[in-house]
């Protein structure tokens, strides 16, 4: 897994100039999703192949993530890589199909169930299927805006287990949202997703925290403004400081997702994290 991944969400038509551009400051991971609701996969995929163009690297060097993202009945089935009428299982396998053209790639590194279904059968039948992709066309799996009961329950059934956890990471949850971001935005039960971490750490699933600059960083500097004293004394930017920090979270491995569409900060956020780890 991956220290950091450079996470390409709300890109759309700049997806590609910019995937190429991370690849070419040092990030070595890619996050994206088959979904057109906010992502543009394709676009990615050009990135990629651009980048693998300038022969830097080659493909066994990166970490290619994409997700599988269950049909909502309030969105544009146009939105979804797969025919939304057919079975969980073939959306699954038409889904990865299609994330493999878009990516030109013959292999996906990961594969994330975006998010749960209302019935938690199918997710799991979701899951199964998902399963059956691994090892011919995927490596590893993942979840993603999910909660602790439903986390253990994949578990209890899986042949294939879970190697990372994308989650929202935040102060907010459930019972307490913030009225200043989106209504449909994914909460937590217990705040900054502690449950779900703590049960990462006991079975060695790594947890790649999104959304971490959110409105979070001052409330995580807290009254002794610790992450700002530490960037100054390092020589960092506040939020580098804040992204070192949670590399060793409550004991977790930690994937780090970064989705700076400013090439400056590319190269600024990886030199920062190496800095941190010769400091």
């Amino acid at each position: 897994i991956p220290e950091i991944i450079y996470g390409t969400a709300f890109k759309f038509e700049n997806s590609a100039s910019l995937v190429e551009a991370a690849l070419k400051a040092g990030f070595r991971a890619i996050d994206t999703a088959g979904s057109k609701s906010a992502y543009g996969e394709a676009d990615v995929g050009r990135g990629i192949v651009a980048a693998l163009g300038t022969g830097a690297f080659e493909r066994k060097e990166l970490y290619i993530q994409t997700k599988f993202s269950p049909f909502k009945p309030d969105k544009d089935p146009a939105l979804y890589p797969y025919d939304t009428k057919k079975s969980i299982t073939e959306q699954v396998e038409e889904s990865v199909s299609s994330s493999l053209a878009n990516l030109g790639v013959e292999y996906l590194d990961s594969l994330v169930l975006h998010s749960l279904y209302p019935d938690i059968e199918d997710t799991l039948i979701a899951w199964r299927a998902m399963e059956t992709l691994v090892p011919s066309k995927v490596t590893s799996l993942g979840l993603s805006n999910i909660d602790l009961e439903s986390l253990r329950r994949v578990c209890e059934i899986a042949t294939v287990k879970p190697t990372a956890i994308q989650n929202r990471f935040t102060v907010d949850t459930v019972d307490k949202p913030n009225p200043q971001f989106p209504a449909n935005l994914p909460y937590q039960l217990v705040t900054w997703d502690r449950d779900v971490r703590e049960y990462c750490h006991q079975h060695g699933i790594a947890y790649a925290p999104w959304g971490l600059l959110w409105g979070s960083l001052d409330v995580l500097d807290g009254p002794g403004h610790v992450i700002e004293k530490a960037s100054k004394e390092v020589g960092i930017s506040k939020e580098i400081a804040c992204y070192a920090c949670m590399r060793t979270l409550g004991g977790c491995q930690i994937s780090l997702l970064c989705g700076t569409s400013n090439e400056g900060r590319m190269h600024e956020t990886l030199a920062g994290l190496a800095k941190v780890q010769r400091y």
